[in-house]
């Protein structure tokens, strides 16, 4: 052809056809799949940019240092380089499992919010250490702050009360010498004022009432020492007074006698 181009060819159309050079353009260009009908490229040289061939070497190379998306198991730790894992699946069977930020918001308490709620029941095999003072009557309370509250079921107090002009009310009847008394319980026994009365007979059994005071009017109960001072006043009066009988009788006789016999006595 010496040198010479042959112009005006037409499309080819079968495999032995001349190709125009339009035609080899197209289908080297890379703007459409290349169809290797089961035949190899070799020597293909190792990537150097993402979108390079690779040869096999270099797959199992990389495949080597790689998960397959099948799943296996890790042999070193990740740098997530401040990345994420998405799509977690939010069902944790183990507990070596990775979970999702709702999983963790679901199961457990959020300790720098003020507010958190249980969505149920918390069942401790240990302790709850470094409790907070409680504040609210739903609080939990530490057992220092318990110590210091009476059981209902009762115990013993380790200072006393007060009242502050309250009442201790729906109190049980005393059984032991240094139970409290209710006040009805106090309406059995005889007030030091002398606000309430006897009911029945006292039966002192050869006990003695000591400190009674001298009797005012005739129901009053006497002491020995108003008795003895009355019964020496009646013993003198009756001594006087048969003193004076004996002294008037002597009298009246000796006159009858002078009256009778002229005699004096």
């Amino acid at each position: 052809m010496n040198q010479k181009a042959i112009k005006n060819v037409l499309s080819p159309t079968e495999k032995g056809d001349a190709a125009t050079k339009g035609y080899v353009d197209s289908k080297s260009a890379g703007e459409s799949d290349l169809d290797m009908r089961g035949q190899l490229v070799k020597n293909v040289r190792w990537p150097e940019e993402d979108h390079d061939l690779t040869n096999r070497a270099y797959v199992y190379f990389v495949a080597g240092k790689r998960l397959p998306i099948e799943g296996d198991t890790m042999q070193g730790d990740i740098g997530m380089d401040q990345h994420s894992i998405r799509n977690i699946n939010p069902n944790q069977k183990n507990e070596d499992e990775v979970v999702p930020k709702q999983w963790i918001e679901n199961n457990f308490l959020n300790r720098n919010s003020p507010v958190s709620t249980m969505a149920r029941g918390l069942n401790m095999d240990t302790h709850i250490s470094y409790l907070g003072a409680s504040e609210q009557n739903h609080h939990a309370a530490t057992k220092g702050y318990a110590d210091m509250k009476l059981l209902l079921l009762g115990g013993d107090m380790h200072g006393g009360i007060v009242l502050g002009r309250n009442r201790i009310r729906h109190l049980g009847q005393p059984l032991h010498d240094n139970d409290a008394l209710r006040l009805s319980s106090t309406n059995d026994y005889l007030r030091r004022d002398g606000a309430n009365w006897m009911h029945a007979d006292l039966s002192l059994g050869g006990q003695r009432i000591r400190g009674v005071a001298n009797p005012q009017t005739d129901q009053d109960g006497v002491n020995l020492r108003t008795l003895q001072a009355s019964a020496t006043s009646v013993l003198e009066q009756a001594t006087t007074a048969a003193n004076t009988a004996v002294g008037d009788a002597i009298t009246n006789h000796a006159n009858i006698w002078n009256r009778e016999t002229g005699l004096k006595v």
